[in-house]
């Protein structure tokens, strides 16, 4: 069967850099706030990716969502998250995750309080039904669980079992961090299914289809074996993967 893909380079993502009312370096995937492009507006469930760079102690201050499902991965540095669902606040560093089902609404914050910047990947992924009662949920995962290996961090109801976090869309979410240039993961987009595959650190070769250096995606449709090399000792990147939509 066909495969259909298609690269995002770095260089065609929107760029709005910190300033005095913007408190990050931030590369927008798709629409967001004052950016708007009807031709980019989601890909399947997929409605926002946000690469993040946030200044030392500055941040996005208590502010609400409602009827999205929303995660964060941190790639480097520390960010500080505060939720109303749970009035804890609590602190994630390197590879760890959070997950807030905003469901009718839910105020949160998510702050560097630290004197180095701090990077992390805001997805925002479109609920099966509004009305869903609002969860906060984060999984502080070990290094070597994504090191050279294929990490699920985010699952969905059929497999909640398995998995530290999930959502309530059909959706997964897979992490890699390449470091050795022989190491090599895979995995089969099945039929019926699509990825987003953003590659956020070092360079990743794709097994037949491309590669992707630092901020490339790739969208993909299957079904495919997809297999990663990193191609200069060390990839960091995340596969959401999700039903097929036309």
């Amino acid at each position: 069967m066909e495969k259909h893909y298609r690269k995002i380079g770095a260089e065609n993502l929107h760029y709005l850099p910190a300033s005095r009312i913007h408190p990050a370096d931030t590369y927008f995937h798709f629409s967001f706030a004052n950016y708007h492009n009807p031709d980019n507006m989601h890909y399947g469930v997929l409605r926002v990716l946000n690469d993040d760079d946030v200044k030392p102690h500055e941040g996005f201050e208590k502010h609400p969502h409602q009827e999205m499902e929303i995660v964060s991965y941190v790639v480097k540095g520390k960010l500080t998250h505060w939720d109303s669902a749970t009035g804890v606040e609590d602190t994630l560093a390197r590879g760890h995750v959070q997950t807030v089902t905003a469901g009718a609404g839910v105020w949160h914050s998510e702050l560097n309080q630290q004197d180095e910047w701090t990077r992390f990947l805001q997805i925002w992924i479109l609920p099966p039904e509004n009305g869903l009662p609002v969860r906060y949920e984060n999984h502080k995962f070990e290094p070597e669980e994504r090191r050279n290996r294929l990490l699920q961090i985010v699952g969905n109801p059929s497999n909640q079992a398995q998995t530290p976090l999930h959502l309530n869309q059909d959706v997964n979410m897979f992490v890699s961090e390449l470091t050795e240039k022989q190491a090599q993961v895979s995995y089969t987009l099945q039929a019926g299914r699509q990825a987003y595959i953003n590659n956020f650190e070092g360079s990743v070769a794709i097994k037949d289809q491309v590669t992707l250096n630092e901020r490339d995606s790739l969208e993909i449709v299957g079904p495919v074996e997809l297999v990663f090399a990193a191609t200069d000792e060390h990839a960091h990147f995340i596969i959401i993967e999700m039903a097929e939509m036309a």
